[in-house]
């Protein structure tokens, strides 16, 4: 009889593969595309593939209208591309799976707003064990920050912990036929605000949290290595007495004057840390782009569109995240106004 017992953290990749491969997570499939199917963040271009045996299926995402599928294919023993998923453009590759063929169109990873991928287990804190070719650890570590990593299972291969190596990729989100699970440390209050924000306008925001602080743009630069620009600062001015939201690249300053004029007031000043608080529910240094107690009417300043990606405040002085612009400007529903001047 073919011991069933699950392995523990201690035992080898090889004890784990060989436990998960008696799995068949298919008969998820279709809960799994529900959850999906469901899940804002779900829109734009998805990168999927094309299942194996044991694999949930996600062929019934390919339905929405809102998404553009697109799915990898093996070029060399050690790198695949991605192509947009079309039924009359598959191939099967001599390891016996299906992929798309040379000729369906390429895809920059650059363009993907978020990939969903298989695993033989996952655990709770992000690990993910695959086949043990390495594909999506090379693949996963050339997408930029910003790009959620979904993996995609069932629970009865969702576990505490798997081996990792150093070179594994960890995923942000688990998806079974039962949850959406975040991985990862627990997050202050105001950050998981922040989050589940994200998570209704479109955005699976990927947390930083750096115990050094980031509640300058300076520190914040500093810490996650980008340029100062690339710092989506969000501001509290009140013009006259009203408050509103200005987004802003680190490296610009709000020129008051503009502020005011663009909202038909006759000054506009930063609201003090007391009214950022009161009027937010967040601490200065920490207010995010959306998600504030009171509604505001928000502001982007033209320096931002220098950038493809961002990152802005997740919440507290200690958390950030990165973000496409285009997906900031639309969760905060932001509108584009020339207001600042350089630092």
């Amino acid at each position: 009889m073919v011991d069933q017992t699950q392995p523990t953290p201690h035992s080898t990749k090889t004890e784990w593969r060989a436990w998960a491969s008696r799995i068949d997570r298919s008969s998820c499939s279709e809960a799994v595309v529900r959850r999906l199917a469901g899940w804002p963040p779900i829109h734009g271009v998805v990168m999927t593939y094309l299942a194996m045996p044991s694999e949930v299926d996600l062929k019934g995402l390919s339905s929405l209208a809102h998404c553009r599928i697109v799915i990898p294919r093996v070029e060399t023993p050690e790198a695949m591309s991605v192509r947009v998923y079309d039924v009359e453009q598959l191939e099967k590759h001599r390891l016996g799976f299906e992929q798309p063929a040379s000729s369906a169109t390429e895809v920059s990873p650059d363009d993907i707003d978020v990939v969903l991928l298989p695993g033989l287990v996952f655990d709770r804190c992000g690990g993910r064990l695959g086949r043990g070719r390495g594909y999506y650890d090379r693949f996963l570590e050339g997408l930029p920050d910003a790009t959620p990593r979904v993996g995609v299972t069932s629970e009865s291969s969702l576990v505490e912990e798997v081996p990792m190596d150093a070179h594994d990729q960890r995923v942000d989100w688990i998806v079974t036929e039962a949850a959406i699970h975040r991985t990862g440390e627990a997050l202050p209050d105001q950050t998981e605000r922040v989050l589940g924000a994200g998570i209704t306008a479109g955005i699976a925001p990927r947390i930083h949290r750096f115990p050094e602080g980031t509640r300058t743009s300076k520190d914040a630069a500093r810490a996650v290595g980008c340029d100062l620009g690339a710092i989506a600062k969000s501001l509290v001015f009140e013009v006259d007495d009203r408050p509103v939201l200005v987004l802003c690249s680190g490296d610009r300053r709000v020129d008051e004057v503009k502020l005011a004029a663009v909202f038909g007031g006759s000054s506009a000043r930063p609201a003090s840390r007391a009214r950022v608080l009161e009027i937010t529910g967040y601490p200065a240094g920490g207010t995010p782009a959306f998600g504030h107690d009171q509604l505001l009417e928000v502001v982007a300043d033209v320096s931002l569109a220098r950038y493809r990606w961002v990152w802005t405040a997740g919440g507290t002085a200690d958390t950030v995240y990165p973000v496409s612009v285009e997906r900031l400007i639309a969760a905060s529903n932001a509108r584009w106004q020339e207001i600042s001047t350089r630092e």
